[in-house]
């Protein structure tokens, strides 16, 4: 294909190639009962990444009729819903290479077309699965082919490109034009195929569905686990984009037309999939969604009074709404740029947005676990669980005060546990700990390790994957501890912009021990200079913050002299991240962070005595998780419990989610709230913590997509 075949407009023919086949094949094959389109969207910055979308293809053909099929047989297809898929089946299935822009203002997208035509027209492969191929665009103008993130409060159409592609997918299949079709599956480029055949599967799932409007998957990762009861219930049924469309769905068509006739208002600013959802929910239930404060304003700073569509939505419901025309398929896992390991797979042939990573080898690292001990034995209860768990750590370092003598002997676990009676505060454990192990991590004695510490590494390289939180304001910045961390981390690295806590980071030792050095002779051997020389202690009579190293300005060090490297970060905020440690002695970390004065200042409040911790996080097991009384709810593949769902507004089972803390904490002013800063002894603060608060930005970016840089238009970001 060249660049002057293709068409400009939507008056010009697309570039259209098809299969050769024998006629005895042409004989064999029926009348397709199902005929799908298999939309495959791009647009200008992803297109030169277009091919190596397919490569995947190879090693795991769509169906039982490619020629080259170099994959894994897949011993369980022909079992997939009690169905079979032989060769010759009465299914057909045809590609679109649906450019957002044109064709001819891209010479990139023509170049990535060319190259899939190319490996199309060649003998056997995944082209056996396809009877034609199609380049198609939707010729959306630049200026308006918008994908802006970092703008979803301020501009109603910074999702414009997104939503106008879908709608001219849509018309362009519905038309007929090219085709009759039942429907069409949006495959964006980070839907990926685990399993052979998987097209196969898919065309069974519709003739297994039949009716529905659309077909796919709702969110099945556990990033939004801490914070479930607060997101909205459209956005948690809400099917996610790579789904199945059915373009003759009468419920449907309103939809996408609803869509079209809101692009130019407000409610643009909502992808359209979730948008979708939106409108359902206002039918079924009249929820009406809320959108941006600067969203409502119109040019002269006045608030836009919106159509209310209730009362149709609702009308649209009561039609089609007891069909169930919104459907899942277990064949297609949306997990929405969530981390994973491949324990996390599951009945899936497609998963959208995942990111995969290889799992902790024992083969390639040893790593020890140094708790943290304070005041009585505490930490017999977490190596008595330990054994329980399935975790990385070879060896136990266990760090004691001076007054606490060590055991004769620890067997409450099967691993070698070493005790070290801390020579100066216990805020230096970090650095003080006497390691072996080329690898560690720190935790205290008032947790239990997960059952399942899922430590990542990149794929080849091997490097850790550590989880960190963005410095800024909605984030840390407004938090005081949060703040001071911050500021602590960027005396090391000027600009630095990653919280990392002290519990996530798997810390190399060698590193570690150059880091520490560095830090005692800036700051003193238990950190007695860290506040002396700072010009604002003149003015404030206490700092709030660390006061000893942290996991923050190991990460800074790490940066400062080049070192980050040995690391993939991920921002938490976007791919989520799993605790390796759970809190299991709150009300007990509060206690004895308590000096004789502050104890019995508390000694009048009301019900302190009865506080129990309110969390379903807390429950490991299906059985703890249902039997909690408090409605939660066991996600089996991650083996984690999360609370139940909320109606919009509606009030959560616990009163805060709690987030880990680094050491006894506790905010008198605050009733012992479990949501104080993270300290690093056990010295009562009242402190702020770096809340979980990013799940706002999910509402509205499209779960799938990644942090873009600010000025790139509709701009994925480059992984390694």
């Amino acid at each position: 294909m060249s660049e002057k075949t293709l068409y400009a407009g939507s008056e010009h023919d697309p570039q259209i190639h098809n299969k050769d086949k024998s006629e005895d094949d042409k004989r064999k094959l029926k009348e397709p009962k199902t005929r799908l389109a298999i939309l495959r969207p791009f647009c200008a910055f992803d297109a030169e990444a277009l091919p190596t979308t397919f490569a995947a293809w190879e090693s795991l053909p769509p169906c039982k009729a490619a020629v080259s099929d170099i994959g894994d047989i897949d011993d369980d297809l022909d079992n997939y819903n009690g169905t079979s898929s032989d060769e010759g089946a009465d299914v057909s299935a045809d590609m679109f290479l649906f450019y957002s822009q044109s064709y001819f203002d891209s010479p990139e997208a023509v170049t990535a077309v060319d190259s899939i035509i190319a490996t199309f027209n060649e003998p056997g492969g995944w082209s056996e699965c396809f009877e034609n191929i199609y380049a198609i665009e939707a010729n959306i103008p630049p200026e308006l082919d918008l994908y802006l993130p970092s703008a979803q409060e301020d501009l109603y159409n910074w999702v414009n490109g997104p939503n106008r592609q879908y709608e001219a997918g849509f018309r362009v299949i519905q038309s007929g034009e090219w085709g009759q079709y039942d429907g069409f599956y949006l495959m964006e480029g980070d839907s990926i195929p685990v399993k052979a055949h998987w097209l196969d599967v898919l065309l069974e799932e519709i003739e297994k569905f039949r009716p529905f409007a659309i077909l796919g998957a709702k969110y099945n990762g556990d990033k939004w686990d801490q914070f479930y009861e607060k997101i909205p219930i459209s956005l948690l049924h809400h099917i996610n984009g790579n789904g199945i469309y059915n373009t003759s769905h009468p419920l449907l068509d309103r939809l996408v037309g609803q869509l079209e006739v809101e692009a130019p208002c407000p409610f643009n600013s909502i992808p359209y999939d979730y948008r979708m959802s939106q409108m359902a929910t206002e039918g079924a239930l009249g929820i009406v969604p809320k959108l941006a404060p600067k969203i409502m304003l119109n040019e002269d700073g006045q608030n836009i009074t919106l159509s209310n569509n209730t009362a149709m939505f609702g009308r649209w419901w009561d039609r089609w709404g007891p069909e169930t025309p919104f459907k899942e398929t277990p064949a297609i896992h949306n997990y929405a740029a969530t981390n994973l390991v491949p324990r996390h797979l599951g009945p899936e042939y497609v998963i959208h947005g995942a990111k995969l990573y290889s799992p902790w080898s024992p083969k390639k690292n040893k790593i020890t676990l140094v708790i943290s001990e304070w005041f009585s034995d505490r930490s017999s209860s977490l190596l008595s669980h330990l054994d329980e768990a399935e975790h990385p750590f070879s060896e136990i370092v266990l760090m004691l005060p001076p007054s606490i003598p060590e055991k004769e002997v620890y067997n409450e676990t099967r691993l070698p546990v070493k005790t070290h009676h801390r020579l100066s505060s216990d805020f230096m454990d970090l650095c003080d700990a006497p390691i072996d192990t080329e690898w560690f991590m720190l935790t205290n004695s008032y947790h239990h390790v997960a059952k399942h510490v899922d430590l990542m590494f990149t794929p080849g390289a091997f490097k850790p994957v550590i989880p960190f939180t963005p410095a800024t304001y909605p984030f840390c910045l407004k938090f005081p501890y949060c703040k001071e961390t911050v500021t602590l981390a960027q005396r090391t690295s000027k600009g630095h912009d990653k919280v990392v806590q002290d519990f996530d980071m798997l810390y190399h030792t060698e590193t570690r021990n150059a880091f520490c050095t560095g830090w005692k002779e800036n700051y003193g051997t238990e950190g007695e200079d860290l506040y002396k020389k700072d010009r604002r202690a003149l003015r404030r009579k206490k700092f709030i913050g660390p006061k000893g190293p942290t996991g923050t300005d190991y990460t800074a060090y790490l940066v400062a002299n080049g070192k980050d490297g040995m690391y993939k970060f991920t921002d938490r905020s976007l791919y989520g991240a799993r605790n390796p440690f759970l809190k299991v002695f709150a009300k007990q970390e509060k206690m004895d962070g308590l000096s004789a004065e502050d104890l019995a200042k508390l000694s009048g409040v009301t019900g302190f005595d009865n506080t129990t911790d309110c969390s379903c996080s807390n429950f490991e097991t299906a059985g703890a998780c249902a039997g909690s009384g408090l409605g939660c709810v066991f996600r089996a593949v991650f083996q984690t419990c999360h609370p139940p769902e909320q109606i919009d507004d509606g009030s959560p089972i616990c009163p805060e989610t709690p987030s880990p803390t680094m050491a006894p904490t506790v905010d008198l002013d605050g009733r012992m709230d479990d949501t104080e800063a993270p300290t690093s002894s056990p010295v009562a603060s009242s402190s702020g913590i770096v809340q979980e608060v990013w799940y706002e930005s999910l509402f509205k970016v499209r779960e799938h997509e990644r942090e873009r840089p600010e000025k790139t238009e509709r701009a994925a970001d480059k992984e390694e």
